[in-house]
């Protein structure tokens, strides 16, 4: 990291093409690799799942009553995305902890 004259830190790996906004993924392009913690001991990978088809959920805290409310929709149609061997990936700024509470208490795990 090189110090910038406002006394911020520039990365000399990062040129100024990609510090812009990030732009949607042509259709079919492949999803650049990503690995977050899925349990306290592992982790799960995008390309754990190449080959298959991967909707990715984004959503801000487990606890709320808009997420509840968005997660359950996904759980109900569940047997659609298995029609297509489709995976679904919820992703949020709650941490592991927080997920398997959620998870315990809306009963889908043991």
């Amino acid at each position: 990291m090189e110090p910038r004259p406002n006394g911020t830190l520039e990365d000399p790996k990062m040129n100024s093409d990609s510090a812009t906004v990030s732009q949607p993924l042509a259709p079919g392009t492949l999803a650049p690799d990503f690995e977050l913690p899925s349990t306290p001991e592992q982790t799960v990978g995008l390309s754990h799942f190449r080959g298959r088809p991967v909707v990715l959920v984004f959503y801000p805290a487990d606890w709320s009553p808009v997420c509840t409310d968005q997660l359950a929709l996904y759980q109900e149609v569940m047997p659609e995305f298995a029609k297509h061997r489709a995976q679904i990936l919820g992703i949020s700024v709650d941490g592991v902890w927080c997920h398997l509470a959620f998870a315990k208490d809306r009963h889908d795990v043991g």
